[in-house]
């Protein structure tokens, strides 16, 4: 089994359940997971981390990035994230830092985006590999990433979130805005997402 280390980027206990949706996924899709925190991190040698690990994955968080006080408890953490050379897969906050880590904005949504809402794919690459032109997966997001980092491009968007995923031009470095882990029977796209990270990506 693949060694995928989930990083929780949660600042409470209190969504402690959420977190363990997300590494009960990883795990049923086919990795073998470790688990740190956005706090522990980056005080680990990154090249452990890169030889460890064959992929890392962000969870969300209910922190904001555009709250000073709550950014200012994450910048060791997003100044670690460009020393990872693994495949990276951020998801929802996960994806915001990544944005953050290397060069892109993040602000506040207009309005609170919930609940399972219609994402079109632009780009059929490997982490979206496939699923069909349009998906419905779960959205719980109070920010977005407004403008993405140099060398990465747009794969999804959607009438609400411009940038509900990208990936870099030549690194294996992915972000969703979306919550993959939260799939249902009716809505089974994110357990595609997922295995397609831990399956095809994270080699």
């Amino acid at each position: 089994m693949r060694q995928i280390l989930v990083v929780r980027l949660y600042t409470s206990t209190k969504y402690r359940h959420n977190f363990q949706k997300l590494v009960d996924r990883v795990k049923e899709v086919g990795g073998n997971v470790a688990i740190s925190d956005f706090e522990i991190l980056p005080t680990m040698d990154p090249e452990v981390v890169n030889s460890a690990y064959c992929g890392v994955v962000l969870s969300a968080t209910e922190a904001l990035y555009t709250r000073t006080a709550d950014r200012a408890r994450f910048i060791s953490f997003i100044q670690f994230l460009p020393k990872i050379t693994v495949p990276v897969l951020g998801v929802c906050g996960g994806h915001e830092a990544l944005a953050l880590a290397h060069g892109g904005n993040v602000m506040k949504a207009p309005e609170p985006v919930q609940g399972f809402r219609t994402v079109a794919l632009e780009d059929k690459d490997t982490l979206l590999a496939g699923l069909p032109a349009k998906i419905k997966v779960m959205q719980s997001h109070r920010e977005q990433v407004k403008q993405l980092p140099p060398k990465f491009v747009r794969i999804a968007t959607s009438t609400y979130t411009e940038n509900e995923g990208m990936r870099h031009e030549e690194r294996p470095m992915y972000g969703v805005q979306f919550h993959p882990e939260k799939w249902n029977e009716s809505n089974p796209a994110g357990r595609r997402i997922l295995e397609n990270f831990v399956q095809r990506i994270a080699t």
